[in-house]
Formats: C-alpha cells, structure tokens, sequence
C-alpha cells in the first residue's frame, strides 16, 4: 500500500494540547522557548478508508515549531528541522511528503528541502489555490454576479505562490486587479508575465488597506502570524477569502457590512478518514494541502507538484481533474 507523509507545526501553544495532554502542567512562556529544542516526531496514523476497505495510510510528523519562530529563528536551524522531520517520513517508507502550514515557505518554498531529501515533496500550494477560486467563481454566481468583467481583484500576499496563481488564473476574467506583497520585485514579474497573455489592468498597491477598499474580491494569502485586515476595511458586498493560517481577516469589526467571506483552502474527502489526531475541521474534511497530498499519492504521482513562488497555472487544470475524479470537493 502506498503511503504519505505530511509536516505540521503548531499555530498556537494550545495546539500542542491536542496531541499532548501533558503539556499543559508547562507554562506557555516555557513551553514556548522550549519548543526550538524539541526534535520533530511521528504524531499520528492516517487511515484512508473506502467500503471498509484501507485504500491509503500516511502520517502526521510534527515539526515543533510556532509560525513567529519559523520566521524570526536562524533560517538554516529551521530549515534542518524541517528536512528532518522529512526523513522520519522516509523512514516510514511514505512515498511522497507535503508540507504544511509555515514550512512550505522555507528553503525558498520547498525547493532546497527537495533538494535535501530523497523522497518527493509538494507544498499542497495549487490546490489550495485551486480550492480559492472554485469557491469564489461559485459564489459569484449564486449571487447572480456571473458577469465579472467589471470586478475588481485584490490579492493579498500576490508574491507567493498561491497569490501569484490566483492573479494569473482570475487575469482571464476580471479586467482590473490589485496585487500587494512584502517585495515588490516579484509583483513586478508577476505584473509582466500577466500583461504577455491577458490586456488585465494589473496595479502595483504598497499597501493593503488601500487595496482592499475597492475591490470586489479579496484573496488574502499572507505568512503573517496574525490578523492584519478588519471587516469594516472591505467594500460592501465584497467576496472576501482568507486562506491563510492562522487567519489574517479580523471579523468582529465590520461584519455589518454585508461582506460575503470564506474560509478558503478546505477539502471535503468521499473516503473514511481517520487523522489520528483533531485538526479543527468536521470528520473527513481536510485543509487542501494535505488533500494535494492524498491526491499525489493515490495517483501515484510521486513527484514535486507544487514548490517554489512561480508554480505552473497548468497545474491548476490537473489539480482539479485528479480532485474531480477522486470525488474531493471545495467547501466553503
């Protein structure tokens, strides 16, 4: 049978609870500092059922990390971390690992972790973005907004992958959009590359509470570790979706303003899925990373599907034919 494995990490200090009850007699201060010492572990067995029958196994390897610390903490201590935790998941004999949460952003998004591990690995990066725009594009329509030629698009984060993906994807029918990033040198790129296929009037906005003021759908896919946009700051009636985690979108200002949002990213399975461990979603739904995962490996396409910012838009159309095929859905 083949199997996956897939890095996690945690988001907050409560979430070493779930799989740890006895953490909880440490003090989240020392919790915290102690985590950096921590080496990654086995967390949990993922069991794939289809009528009763186990048609995939993976597992859940922690790497013991809060997103802040991924960030601010020595980028090659990280990194090794990282690659460590990957080839636990190869002594378990999985064929294919994905990464999750923060640590898809290291390494220069996954490639030198590749580079550094025998077995192939994918940041789940496409369907998530995949996931964004089928939620959204269905939105638009059952608010009769069928028509997009006159939206306009803010994305949030537009320099990584996911963002630069949804930009390229949502160029073919919406003839303004709005991208922000932390460098603007990859907008810029991004900017170029979508003005050779597409006439779409693409902006360049330093800030983003400037550029979602207007905007008629917002995607926002930061690695940030906090909230960094309110509900009041959207235009009324826009499609707002955040994909980020942990959430970048603060709703308890602005919720009277008729904004529709979603939670992008989240993949409901036709199998019995048993994680192992509690992940915050209902039984069988996933986050679309590791459902990109799970994909690869029924395909047994054992490969680099998503690494790196400059992930191939083709890639959206073979995410969305092997999720069609398998029964996997958006949710939203």
């Amino acid at each position: 049978m083949d199997s996956f494995g897939f890095i996690i990490h945690p988001l907050y200090i409560r979430d070493l609870f779930r799989v740890n009850k006895i953490l909880r007699i440490c003090p989240p201060r020392f919790l915290k500092k102690f985590l950096k010492y921590i080496p990654p572990y086995k967390i949990s067995t993922i069991k794939i059922n289809s009528s009763k029958k186990e048609i995939l196994r993976g597992y859940f390897i922690g790497c013991p990390l809060l997103p802040q610390q991924i960030l601010d903490l020595d980028k090659d201590s990280v990194l090794g971390k990282i690659i460590l935790a990957v080839r636990i998941a190869e002594k378990l004999g999985v064929k294919i690992v994905g990464l999750g949460g923060f640590t898809s952003i290291v390494g220069n998004k996954g490639l030198l972790i590749a580079k550094n591990t025998r077995v192939p690995v994918t940041s789940g990066n496409t369907y998530t973005a995949y996931s964004v725009l089928k939620a959204i594009f269905d939105i638009a329509k059952q608010r009769e907004k069928k028509d997009l030629s006159q939206a306009t698009a803010a994305i949030i984060g537009a320099g990584g992958s996911i963002g630069s993906l949804c930009a390229k994807k949502l160029a073919y029918y919406v003839p303004r959009i709005i991208l922000t990033s932390r460098r603007r040198e990859k907008l810029e790129v991004l900017k170029k590359e979508i003005s050779h296929f597409n006439s779409t009037n693409v902006i360049i906005e330093k800030d983003s509470h400037r550029a979602v003021k207007e905007a008629d759908i917002v995607i926002v896919t930061t690695s940030t570790p906090e909230a960094i946009l309110t509900g009041d700051e959207f235009k009324k009636g826009a499609i707002v979706c955040d994909v980020s985690l942990p959430e970048n979108v603060c709703l308890e200002k602005g919720t009277e303003r008729h904004i529709f949002f979603l939670k992008g990213g989240i993949i409901r399975i036709p199998f019995d899925v048993d994680l192992g461990i509690d992940i915050g979603l209902p039984k069988n739904m996933v986050f679309a990373c590791i459902a990109e995962t799970m994909l690869l490996a029924l395909e047994k396409r054992f490969e680099c599907f998503s690494l790196g910012d400059n992930i191939d838009v083709g890639k959206l159309d073979e995410v969305a034919e092997m999720s069609t095929r398998y029964g996997f859905e958006v949710v939203y």
